[in-house]
């Protein structure tokens, strides 16, 4: 089906030279109620338009940011139920760009698990120089949504390595894999204590791209396959999104492939341990001590605490390669969902040129974000009596207290954290979002541009 989008802000446009049988066109208007405001629409015959099987009238009245632009893509995409080739009417009068990511992100579907499965059908867009890019980006997002989708019994450290492999198959990545024999040599304390409750052995995996790149950065990814919440059990509500606790790992490889498949100018390494968190009888307890990479040590007072451990031996070891930066991406903590709510990412850094980088590279994107303070009067809440820290700072302000935490292993690297909790989970069916992918490419690509 070939479509012509007309896109309106008053009526006056509806008139346009390629529109034919306009009474017709006046009485579609009026019956439908359409008044040309964001996110309306509707469809014209092909009475209606030279050349096309339809027309489609979208709303801009009221639209004021990208995000605004996105949703219209999205519903744009979702009205559509066949193979439909779009042509923009006044492209060249509107930055679309938003908009045809929109488009592209709402063919999105996860139906593995279903019986009866939607037929999968293709939107293209003529004529647009921004297809090729936004696709590539779309790959990235729908590969980490479907990642994070898989339930747990599904997603063993294995198979997240085989979803990786099949991810970077064609890219200039260099991949290595790290048993549970390598950690426990290595002294990822973290890693394996927070891993030894389960029967699945953790991982841990390294990706290298551009290695010679003037500017190298690392990127970290927290990759609890499932969290139970360890012998600190989470309730049975607690545990029903909690297969989605390696967004962390799986946005760290989403990136990756979008980095090597857009040849960006900077080098990066990417880490993700794998683990669950389990409750058996070699499960940490409630008390002990870790010691990290780092040789710094932890007392475990709550095992529900337990990505920043993982987390922790990640950065301690990725800042032994002296990057020129390091990040990390988590589903860390609910206290940033409760200070920020479900839409916006929460973002620290120990660099104020650097945080603010980052929020100015994603000032337009559809991704929020909003800075919150590595406070250092809190740092007490994170002292242990008989270890050099504890991995919980009470109920109040545990976004802080759990990025103060990490930021004790970067050592005196620029260091960003992202904790995506709440906008990681779509608020409604509690599945991947997708949400940290393009905010992380935004602010790597912006070094491209600073060169």
């Amino acid at each position: 089906m070939n479509v012509k989008v007309f896109f309106v802000k008053n009526k006056d446009l509806y008139l346009e030279d390629e529109l034919e049988n306009i009474d017709l066109v006046k009485d579609l208007i009026q019956i439908n109620g359409f008044s040309s405001k964001s996110r309306e629409i509707i469809f014209l015959p092909s009475e209606c338009i030279k050349d096309y099987d339809s027309a489609l009238l979208v709303g801009l009245e009221g639209c004021s940011n990208n995000s605004d632009y996105l949703d219209i893509g999205l519903k744009i995409g979702k009205s559509l139920s066949q193979d439909t080739k779009l042509t923009f009417a006044n492209s060249k009068k509107l930055n679309l760009y938003h908009v045809e990511f929109g488009i592209y992100l709402s063919q999105y579907n996860f139906d593995e698990f279903k019986t009866e499965q939607q037929e999968l059908f293709n939107i293209e867009i003529e004529s647009n120089n921004n297809s090729d890019e936004i696709k590539r980006k779309i790959k990235s997002v729908f590969w980490v949504r479907d990642l994070v989708n898989y339930p747990s019994k599904t997603k063993s450290p294995e198979f997240f390595i085989q979803k990786v492999e099949e991810l970077i198959s064609d890219l200039e990545i260099n991949l290595t894999i790290h048993d549970d024999d390598w950690l426990r040599k290595n002294n990822f304390g973290g890693v394996i204590g927070v891993g030894q409750g389960s029967e699945r052995k953790p991982k841990f995996l390294i990706g290298e791209f551009n290695p010679n790149a003037k500017i190298q950065i690392a990127l970290i990814g927290k990759g609890v396959l499932f969290d139970s919440g360890g012998l600190s059990l989470k309730s049975p509500s607690g545990m029903e999104t909690m297969k989605t606790d390696m967004t962390g790992a799986a946005t760290a490889w989403g990136v990756m492939s979008l980095v090597a498949s857009q040849e960006l100018d900077i080098g990066l390494k990417v880490y993700t341990p794998l683990v669950e968190n389990m409750p058996s009888g070699n499960a940490i307890r409630p008390g002990d001590v870790l010691t990290m990479r780092n040789n710094k040590t932890i007392e475990v007072l709550n095992t529900d605490a337990e990505g920043r451990l993982i987390m922790a031996d990640a950065l301690a070891y990725a800042s032994e390669h002296n990057p020129d930066l390091i990040c990390d991406v988590a589903t860390l903590t609910g206290a940033s969902y409760v200070a920020l709510g479900l839409d916006i990412g929460a973002v620290f850094s120990n660099d104020d040129e650097t945080l603010e980088n980052y929020l100015s590279a994603n000032k337009n994107s559809h991704e929020k974000y909003h800075n919150l303070p590595l406070e250092e009067s809190y740092k007490p809440l994170i002292k242990s009596v008989i270890a050099d820290m504890k991995n919980t700072g009470g109920r109040f302000g545990g976004a802080i207290t759990a990025a103060l935490l990490l930021e004790e292993f970067v050592d005196d690297i620029k260091w960003l954290h992202l904790d995506i909790a709440g906008p990681a989970r779509n608020k409604d069916s509690k599945s991947a979002t997708g949400f940290g992918t393009i905010g992380l490419y935004n602010f790597f690509e912006s070094f491209t541009k600073n060169q």
